[in-house]
């Protein structure tokens, strides 16, 4: 997959100032000589690029006096693209980016935004082959449609890599003028971060706040279960967890994170008998539900031998057997920031980068059970 060539990055990044109203008629678009700086590229790189405009009748070009916009694209809805993993389209519960993905698309319909949306991933495995594959293709389809933007939730980080392996696609759209936003993870493993916008929640904070509502409840031995992967978002919650256990006097053993497959019955079930917590942290409503299945078939009872707390607050974790506290991700912010992440990228490409960080909401069902010490007030019982 080859980028475009400069002059037809310039073309893009002028028409999508017209459609988001950056440029508008009447006005001067930048000089040539500031285009050619802004894209280190020639002067006659940039007139190639205005040359197409005048032809298209958006533009007049006045010589030394710079160029005015004199018409809008006729087709005014602004294009984006959305490489999404984990949309429910491959008889799948639902997730976390499929709620945000449902919501983004009502709230971009509303902003005269059209999102093309695909989905790599054809299973819950993050060593899937293929995936890198379905993602240039997805990638290929969003050059046919000329978008402006693209949102992208990013590959797992596997246990023996440092950086998603989307990672190369996310720099063929860079170079090729193309803004980016990530949803929920970044591409670098955790606590490191790249230039990019990203918009997801504070999972450290997530993490820590989930592990002071077991602490307040009396609970000391408590462990963190994850999945094989290193996803940011799960590296995060870790070190949220590690973190309330240090503030409060707790000192967790190294055994008290465990990475594995959550979704394997032997490992759960083994390593649940063998580290006897009173509290496990899932890091997932999805897995959460693997873990508690396991858990039960195995003979160990919820909430009376095993407590626990995951993150996402999925219609799943109202539907299992002990319904789940969970830290409920915010859908609706989470879409509205999503999409005025990419406007204000696409007004101002050269802006800095953003990560916005949402508050999660800490919602307590029966997995909690009951106070060993003393209750807790101020929240809310499910």
């Amino acid at each position: 997959m080859r980028p475009p060539k400069t002059s037809q990055k310039i073309y893009q990044y002028i028409r999508r100032g017209m459609q988001t109203g950056k440029f508008r008629v009447g006005e001067k678009i930048p000089t040539e000589r500031n285009l050619a700086a802004q894209f280190k590229t020639s002067r006659p790189t940039v007139a190639r690029a205005l040359r197409r405009l005048v032809t298209e009748n958006l533009i007049c070009r006045n010589g030394k006096g710079g160029s005015t916009i004199t018409g809008l694209p006729t087709r005014s809805t602004v294009q984006l693209g959305a490489a999404f993993l984990g949309l429910a389209i491959h008889h799948r519960e639902q997730t976390v980016i499929d709620l945000v993905a449902r919501e983004l698309n009502r709230l971009a319909a509303m902003e005269n935004v059209e999102i093309h949306f695909e989905d790599p991933s054809w299973s819950e495995d993050p060593g899937e082959t293929g995936v890198a594959d379905r993602f240039r293709a997805a990638a290929r389809e969003f050059y046919s449609h000329h978008v402006s933007g693209v949102f992208i939730t990013p590959q797992e980080i596997l246990a023996d890599q440092f950086v998603s392996p989307t990672v190369a696609i996310a720099q063929d759209f860079q170079e090729s003028g193309i803004p980016l936003v990530l949803l929920d993870r970044d591409l670098v493993r955790y606590p490191a971060r790249t230039a990019v916008d990203l918009v997801g929640i504070d999972n450290l904070g997530a993490g820590y706040m989930l592990t002071k509502h077991f602490i307040e409840l009396g609970c000391r031995r408590i462990d963190f279960l994850g999945h094989f992967t290193r996803v940011p978002t799960q590296e995060s919650r870790i070190d949220g967890f590690l973190r309330a256990m240090e503030l409060h006097g707790l000192h967790p053993d190294p055994g008290s994170v465990i990475h594995g497959n959550l979704f394997d019955r032997e490992f759960v079930v083994h390593t649940l008998r063998r580290r006897r917590p009173q509290v496990a942290l899932i890091v997932s409503d999805s897995r959460a539900a693997s873990v508690q299945r396991f858990a039960l078939e195995a003979g160990i009872r919820i909430p009376e031998d095993l407590r626990i707390g995951s993150f996402d607050d999925l219609p799943v974790a109202t539907e299992l057997p002990v319904p789940l506290t969970t830290v409920r991700q915010p859908i609706r912010d989470l879409a509205a920031v999503l999409l005025r992440t990419m406007l204000h990228r696409l007004n101002d490409p050269d802006a800095p980068a953003v990560h916005c960080e949402l508050n999660g909401e800490l919602i307590i069902r029966k997995s909690s059970g009951r106070a060993i010490q003393q209750a807790v007030g101020g929240r809310r019982q499910s």
